[in-house]
């Protein structure tokens, strides 16, 4: 039951964050920033709004309070359209899920994630890839995207 409900909620954040991949256009576009939005469950940030701080006060609240953090650039970086973090409850042995997505529908969608109890960890991640453009390396995780072709 337990790992049921685990992919459950894995499926759910994939398809939910995928549905907003960058168009063809915003990628095409060279002179456009990198800007970011980041959407929780309670709020949207405006690429204005996201600093470090804010990241790592999300990340450190009380897993209560927050179910997912979604970061996306408005155009990929490496190929890579979001990162996301989900908060630590029970179904997930209360550590944090970590999923970084790739593609479109034109190249094809990848997603993998890892499990982490560490949230300083998962702040270095979200802050390297909000703050230097900078992937995790991704050789330990699961790769999950049979999820998103089912």
């Amino acid at each position: 039951m337990k790992q049921k409900v685990r992919i459950f909620i894995i499926i759910l954040m994939a398809l939910a964050f995928f549905a907003g991949c960058t168009s063809d256009s915003q990628v095409a576009d060279e002179v456009q920033e990198l800007a970011f939005s980041l959407r929780t469950e309670f709020r949207e940030y405006t690429n204005e709004e996201i600093n470090a701080l804010l990241l790592e006060e999300i990340i450190s609240s009380d897993p209560d309070l927050w179910d997912f953090m979604v970061l996306e650039p408005n155009k990929p970086i490496q190929d890579s359209t979001f990162i996301q973090v989900g908060a630590p409850i029970e179904f997930t042995d209360f550590k944090f899920v970590v999923q970084i997505g790739f593609g479109c529908a034109e190249t094809g969608y990848r997603l993998y994630h890892i499990l982490i109890e560490d949230k300083n960890v998962v702040i270095e991640y979200i802050i390297d890839y909000w703050q230097e453009q900078r992937i995790p390396d991704i050789s330990l995780w699961e790769d999950i995207s049979y999820f998103l072709n089912q």
